[in-house]
């Protein structure tokens, strides 16, 4: 290893024991971000058919034997690692512009890092928490993505709503990145009787897309947010979000939702007496999982409304 500084030349020896062992430190940072990506992924080692090494310093003979550590099988060398980030990028280029030579590569990328607001969060009747993180769309979500969140006012009278909008894993807003924000002004009325929906979209271009919507007057505000290496016009940016509406859908309106709630509007009005109350509380308990937007809510609620039908039918 050589230095100049000025006219002298300095050297110093390092044999390959020594390097391997300075490595070590760096290496072991690697093993918890690696757990946590499998973790998030649900995916286990087993299921995992091939390991691909990207950068010249993994030609290196002690990152791929810590490597083969830790994925338990040996990393596949077939591809130059010198290569790699420019071949994906190369193809990821191709897919954009819908080139015809890559038509059958499908290719994902995902966020990052969880997107969420600052919310008041009521542990207990009248014991609340303040500056608590609200995700909404999480790390490791395919993108492009849209999701959204029902929030309530909680103050007697309370006029504004205030979206902080933040960037992190940690439960603290305090402990997350801020974005920046967005007002909107509500009815005063009762807390918690009226809501607003916050909805995130976020594309591959690292651009996020805020709405807020007043639910009981259709009031909006919309904030775009845009890295700082983000190259695209206002009118490009406008543009692709219009391109995104299809993901702004609400739950009703989705095919099997519609299905199914329409099966069950038949099936009151072909029913009577005790039947059609039953139906209709079935009925009012699918639609508020549906104004939930959380799709673990929805699905647990889809398969009970579901075998609710089947048995009606039956």
């Amino acid at each position: 290893m050589e230095c100049k500084i000025g006219e002298e030349v300095y050297s110093y020896p390092v044999g390959l024991p020594a390097y391997e062992h300075g490595c070590e430190e760096l290496l072991e940072k690697i093993r918890q971000p690696v757990r946590r990506s499998l973790s998030d992924a649900h995916i286990r080692l087993s299921d995992i058919d091939k390991v691909v090494l990207v950068g010249g310093a993994t030609k290196s003979p002690v990152i791929r034997r810590f490597v083969s550590k830790l994925f338990r099988a040996l990393p596949d060398t077939n591809i130059n690692p010198d290569e790699a980030v420019a071949l994906g990028a190369a193809i990821q280029g191709a897919m954009k512009e819908r080139n015809e030579a890559i038509k059958e590569v499908i290719l994902t990328d995902v966020c990052p890092f969880t997107l969420g607001t600052e919310v008041v969060r009521e542990w207990d009747r009248g014991i609340y928490e303040n500056g608590v993180f609200c995700p909404i769309i999480e790390r490791n979500t395919i993108i492009p993505a849209s999701r959204t969140e029902r929030l309530y006012t909680v103050r007697d009278d309370q006029t504004k709503i205030r979206v902080n909008v933040l960037q992190g894993e940690s439960r603290f807003a305090k402990n997350n990145l801020s974005l920046g924000e967005l007002n909107i002004e509500v009815p005063a009325a009762p807390a918690g009787e009226e809501p607003v929906d916050v909805t995130y979209t976020y594309d591959i271009n690292s651009i996020l897309e805020v709405e807020v919507k007043v639910v009981s007057s259709g009031k909006k505000e919309k904030k775009i947010f845009g890295g700082k290496n983000v190259d695209m016009t206002p009118e490009q940016i406008q543009e692709r979000f219009e391109t995104l509406s299809y993901l702004k859908i609400h739950p009703r309106d989705k095919e099997e939702n519609k299905y199914l709630l329409l099966m069950g509007e038949r099936m009151y009005e072909e029913s009577l007496g005790d039947k059609r109350y039953f139906i209709s509380q079935a009925l009012h308990k699918y639609e508020q999982a549906l104004d939930t937007y959380d799709p673990g809510t929805i699905e647990r609620a889809k398969e009970e409304f579901r075998e609710f039908l089947k048995e009606l039918e039956e």
